[in-house]
């Protein structure tokens, strides 16, 4: 995905994101719908790790924090991928999680990933977590609606249940990468 549609789907997604999910399940969006993982994930997570070079200052330590919160940020991503292929659970029988649940994944998951610069703001950082969080939540659950409504009938345990993963995870996320951060400014590197 080129530069300019991948910012126009970020766009998209955190401005009009019931649009987004409407267009994006019926196949008519600019947003590719092969691996959001390759085209759309990866790419942002990378760039908010380019973003935290200039804040952290030091060019070993920043190298060492965006690597470690790079991979932190993809296991998370994963997790919720994985999770949430258990809850849309349509009677496909895959060793891989269904595309729904990876793009459901990879798009909530966008508030977090852009305000974690923010999260080296003491004092602060509590607020932009619990903010992008909420944010990721409610484009999470908008994102199941629009596909209940299509393919599946998830119950109610499955929106609580996905909402709990989804929160839990973007929380461990924050106190992974704040004790990441306290674990590499201790060291003389």
């Amino acid at each position: 995905m080129d530069l300019k549609k991948l910012f126009s789907a970020m766009a998209a997604i955190l401005f009009s994101f019931r649009q987004f999910w409407e267009e994006f399940f019926s196949q008519s969006s600019d947003v590719p719908q092969g691996n959001v993982l390759k085209d759309y994930s990866v790419p942002v997570i990378a760039m908010m790790q380019l973003v935290k070079f200039p804040l952290i200052g030091v060019p070993r330590l920043a190298m060492i924090v965006a690597i470690a919160t790079f991979l932190v940020d993809v296991a998370a991503l994963y997790l919720v991928a994985g999770g949430l292929s258990g809850f849309i659970d349509n009677g496909r029988n895959r060793s891989q999680p269904p595309e729904e649940a990876t793009a459901l994944a990879g798009f909530s998951l966008t508030p977090v990933w852009l305000v974690e610069p923010f999260f080296f703001i003491e004092g602060w950082n509590w607020l932009f977590a619990a903010l992008s969080i909420c944010y990721a939540f409610l484009i999470c659950r908008s994102g199941l609606v629009v596909l209940a409504g299509r393919t599946m009938r998830p119950g109610r345990s499955a929106m609580r249940n996905s909402a709990l993963l989804l929160v839990t995870v973007s929380t461990a996320v924050f106190f992974v990468e704040r004790a990441l951060l306290r674990l590499f400014n201790g060291l003389p590197i």
